[in-house]
């Protein structure tokens, strides 16, 4: 384990929120404290590729028995961001640029999908939320805050992902999304070019929605991930 794991007081942090879903109501308190500490070290990079995290090292640090340490390890598995071993606790995972471009096609294909549903199932008042982030980013791109870019475009995905109100593919693209994080980590200074087009292109994303055509709903979600692809 590195010199950069850090205690569960440091793990709060609003794109990291953003992604909570279900499945962490089952997690426990203690244990999600140790899951979400985790997975902000990994996601930001303070935990490097191939970092040990030891169950007991992890415990004492963490001030958690080894259940929570084990049961929060597991979800970081089913995650992708971690091969956890039973009685070992956990290793983070190297992601090979192939790894990335499948992270990809497999989001598209969940969002576009993803988005066909939406235009159907939203109401007026989700499709005022949806416009509610659009606005937002107008405002990130006017102040040219480019740190605050990457919460925005997970929110409204994540948001669109609820629209669908499909559980099991929520849950899919919850796993998709955490690992597009560590895509966008990996390839940030490719990314930071598209930042000018922030708002446009989600807005006719969400134009797209707004017109309860799905097929013109998921046309508009694969245009838009295969530019960010």
């Amino acid at each position: 384990m590195t010199k950069s794991l850090r205690s569960k007081d440091s793990l709060k942090t609003p794109i990291h929120k953003i992604l909570e879903n279900k499945d962490h109501r089952r997690l426990g308190v203690a244990s999600l404290q140790v899951y979400e500490a985790l997975r902000k070290q990994i996601l930001d990079g303070d935990l490097a590729a191939g970092s040990r995290l030891g169950q007991r090292a992890i415990a004492e640090m963490m001030g958690s028995s080894n259940g929570p340490v084990i049961t929060a390890l597991r979800r970081l598995a089913h995650d992708g961001l971690i091969t956890y071993v039973h009685g070992q606790g956990g290793t983070v995972n190297q992601f090979s640029e192939e790894q990335l471009v499948e992270w990809m096609v497999l989001r598209r294909a969940l969002e576009t999908e993803a988005a066909r549903l939406a235009a159907r199932r939203a109401s007026p008042d989700d499709l005022d939320h949806l416009y509610g982030i659009i606005d937002r980013m107008t405002d990130i791109v006017r102040r040219e805050a480019f740190d605050e870019a990457d919460k925005a475009d997970v929110e409204l995905h994540v948001a669109i992902a609820r629209l669908s109100r499909s559980p099991s593919l929520q849950e899919a693209l919850d796993r998709c999304h955490v690992l597009e994080l560590v895509r966008r980590r990996l390839m940030n200074s490719q990314l930071q070019r598209d930042f000018w087009e922030l708002e446009v292109n989600h807005r006719k994303l969400v134009d797209a929605i707004a017109s309860r055509d799905p097929d013109r709903a998921g046309q508009a979600m694969h245009a838009h991930l295969s530019r960010s692809s």
